[in-house]
């Protein structure tokens, strides 16, 4: 499904919905695009990252700081996958993507909140965090995954190399007693003003 040109269309009627004109639509797309070449190679990084995620996920996910959902929803096109649930911290993107629900899958849903704040009714057999943790320190990230995480559930990380945030994740695992059970660079990039390695670290009970 080519759910990005749904996107494309949804994020076009809120813009004209708000009073954009074509002269802001125009100078908009064009800040964007002309600043795409020193981006490229970070995106392109950040797709194969989305791409690796979605093969490891099942039954019940959660997508913490799920931002415009994309990751959210390809993990609920799966067959293997029961739901997903994306929390994101910005109630416009959280209320963008709850309108595209029914035209995409309704086996995805979004909430408005604070991750560490948030309470679950549920357990997950996944948590995901892609390209989120990287500004923080991820201790009490990962804590609140285990809480919320189903006796064999897994935690998947995505992400690049900054501020020492792989050894972060490894020495968190170690310290738990968890399993690492995928440790894997993926490229690397021009980010946050330097280069950095990008990988996806899949941590299990």
């Amino acid at each position: 499904m080519d759910f990005l040109k749904l996107y494309y269309d949804e994020a076009l009627k809120v813009f004209y919905e708000s009073g954009g004109c074509e002269e802001e639509f125009y100078w908009l797309i064009s800040s964007m695009l002309v600043r795409y070449p020193a981006y490229k190679d970070e995106l392109e990084i950040r797709r194969k990252l989305m791409d690796l995620i979605v093969q490891e996920v099942k039954g019940k996910i959660l997508d913490a700081g799920c931002g415009l959902g994309i990751l959210t929803f390809r993990m609920a096109l799966k067959d293997r996958v029961e739901r997903t649930v994306g929390i994101d911290k910005s109630q416009e993107l959280v209320d963008f993507c709850n309108r595209l629900r029914d035209r995409i899958t309704k086996k995805a849903e979004f909430l408005h909140g604070d991750f560490l704040e948030a309470k679950f009714e549920e357990e997950f057999d996944c948590v995901v965090f892609l390209y989120t943790l990287h500004d923080y320190e991820p201790k009490p990230f990962l804590e609140k995954a285990l809480e919320v995480l189903s006796r064999n559930g897994k935690i998947v990380i995505g992400d690049f190399d900054i501020n020492g945030l792989r050894e972060k994740i490894r020495t968190f695992a170690q310290k738990n007693e968890l399993k690492i059970v995928k440790d894997i660079t993926v490229g690397k990039a021009r980010t946050h003003g330097d280069f950095y390695e990008a990988f996806l670290i899949t941590i299990g009970r």
